[in-house]
This record gives C-alpha cells, structure tokens and sequence, in this order.
C-alpha cells in the first residue's frame, strides 16, 4: 500500500483545528501521519495545538510566521510528508471537518487508484445536510474574463450590481446543485467531467498528481485554488474521482467578525484576484505552469 498522509491547515481558529484532530485520532485507520500547519496565527493558536497535539504520536507541527495564503500554507506541509516522510498521497483536509465515520480513513486508503486519476474527493455534508461535492459552476475563460472585468470598473454602478447580484446567484446556485447532490447509499463512483471539479476542503491528491506537480498552485492567496487544480488537470491529462459512498462532515468555520458589507466588499476582492490568477493559469502551457511551482515549500 502507498503511503498516506494529512496536512490540516490552521488560522486562528484552533479550536475547530483540536476537533478536527481528535477525530482523525479515533478513526480505525491509525498508521497516518498528520501535519498541522500553523498559517502565521497571532491569537494563541499555537500554544494551545500545541497543548492538544501533546498526548498524540505521529502528529508533526509546522508554525509559518507569517499567514502564507491557503495553496502555500498547504504546500509547507505537503512538502514535509513528501520530502521528510516519503508520503505518496496527501490528504488535504480543512481544520473545520469532522470524521463522525470512524472507518472514513481506512476506506479511503483501500481504494485502488487508476494510473489517470489525481484527486479523489468525498461526499462533503455541509451544516445544511447537503453534499458539497462536487462542485459544478461556470469556470470557463469568458465567465472569469466577465467577472473581472466588472470588478474593475467600479464607477460604473450597475456593473457591480450585476457583479454582486452574480455571486448571489452563484450562491444560490450551488445550494440548488447540493440539494440535487444528497448522498445516495451504493452510488457508483464517478469520474468528474465538464464543468464538474472537487471541493478543496477535502481532497486526496495522489502520487498521479505529484508525478506533475509538487504541491498546490503556489500564486494564488485565498480563492481561486479549485478552479485552478481542474485547469491543471485538464493539462496534464488527470482525472478526478468521486466517491460518494465516503462521507465526511463540514462545519463551515466560524465567521469572521467583520460586518456583511466590509465581509462582502473583502471576499469579493480575493475572488478578484484569484479569477486574474485562473485567467493567467488557462493562458500557460503546462511546462510554464510546471516552472511556476519553483515557489512550493518558500
């Protein structure tokens, strides 16, 4: 069997990183190591990871002094397992999951992986009750190019309407696209394809993948990291596998304590910037997009 392991990225919220932990520790499948990156918290998130991880073996903790954005936080602890721990697959998994099936882990690690295959993504069961998984939304260069665009002209009122009202829509949109994506016990496993990709908040990226690429695309800060790995994917010639019968639970973090419009006005403009990001990704050729990863592990 290849060798499995996890990266769980922590910022500020430590105590939903702690559950999400304790968790992964009482699963049936034990033989994991796990890595839990600190993304440069300056609210106690350390002392009290490292408190918790105390009582635990096979739990290693990286601490960034700066927050490094989620694709190169994930990279610091996906080199590790790679580099240190001669780990194959890595399971990136957002500090806000719960494991409630014990045998999620040893299920996962059984799967036999076509040499095509990348990523392998879950059922994701939101608060709602709704599968996240997988994603289906517009990703293509016209949609982005529009969105974009529409940022940046900000004196013109009725665009950023539009824009607003889009994200609404979008939202709105990928709660109908959940709803039609309840799990269905015994479903077979599907291999994604079109506008359909995996939700990053747990994915298994395999040895396929790091044969290509040695960690997450290393330019975008906060959005933009999903729609990017199925550019690369498309490029590269991987595939994406999903297993609906594997279900994992996700809390969707605590918010933020910024009020809705400042919230608003702040994830729109990391959208912004990882759409521009995309754009410039569906631009390169897969060996231009290859050197860009000489940044993995900084």
């Amino acid at each position: 069997m290849n060798k499995y392991g996890i990266v769980v990225l922590n910022y500020l919220n430590y105590e939903d990183t702690i559950e999400c932990l304790d968790t992964i520790r009482d699963q049936t499948f034990k033989d994991i190591p796990i890595v839990v990156v600190d993304n440069g918290s300056q609210n106690g998130s350390v002392p009290a990871i490292e408190k918790a991880i105390a009582k635990y073996k096979n739990i290693f903790f990286i601490k960034s002094s700066t927050n490094l954005g989620f694709a190169k936080g994930n990279n610091l602890g996906i080199n590790y397992l790679r580099e240190q721990l001669n780990v194959d697959n890595v399971f990136l998994c957002n500090n806000d999951l719960v494991f409630s099936d014990s045998n999620y882990l040893e299920q996962l690690v059984s799967l036999k992986i076509p040499d095509d295959v990348g990523a392998i993504g879950t059922a994701i069961i939101g608060k709602q009750g709704f599968d996240q998984n997988p994603l289906s939304e517009k990703t293509s260069e016209k949609d982005l190019t529009e969105l974009v665009n529409n940022y940046e002209h900000p004196d013109l009122k009725e665009k950023i309407k539009q824009m607003l009202y889009k994200n609404f829509g979008d939202q709105i949109s990928k709660i109908k696209h959940m709803k039609k994506s309840k799990v269905i016990k015994n479903e077979e496993t599907v291999v994604l394809s079109g506008k359909d990709y995996l939700h990053g908040s747990a994915i298994l990226l395999t040895k396929n993948y790091f044969q290509k690429f040695p960690g997450l695309y290393p330019k975008t800060f906060l959005y933009g990291e999903e729609i990017i790995l199925k550019v690369l994917f498309e490029k590269a010639g991987l595939k994406m596998l999903y297993v609906p019968e594997l279900v994992i639970n996700h809390k969707e973090d605590k918010s933020s304590a910024l009020s809705f419009v400042n919230r608003a006005n702040i994830v729109n403009k990391y959208r912004y910037e990882g759409n521009k990001i995309v754009l410039q990704v569906y631009g390169k050729s897969l060996s231009d997009i290859q050197a860009d990863f000489s940044e993995v592990g900084e």
